[in-house]
């Protein structure tokens, strides 16, 4: 399976940690087509990311506010 077929399956599972290793491996291009195609879906993994970044920071501020709340 070609590497842009691995991180399309990875965007559309929302796989953050697929991502991440095929983040580690872009190979070259032999088409301005796949590069294209590479760029769009590694922005729409970059926004994947750091919706999970967002979603993981409102957890922890929930965990700190439900911590101070119990020592008081």
């Amino acid at each position: 399976m070609s590497w842009l077929n691995k991180l399309k399956i990875a965007v559309i599972e929302e796989n953050i940690e697929n991502i991440n290793a095929l983040t580690k491996t872009v190979p070259n291009f032999d088409t301005l087509d796949k590069a294209q195609e590479a760029l769009s879906l590694l922005q729409a993994a970059f926004l994947l990311v750091n919706k999970e970044k967002d979603k993981i920071a409102v957890s922890m501020d929930k965990i700190r506010k439900t911590k101070e709340y119990l020592k008081n």
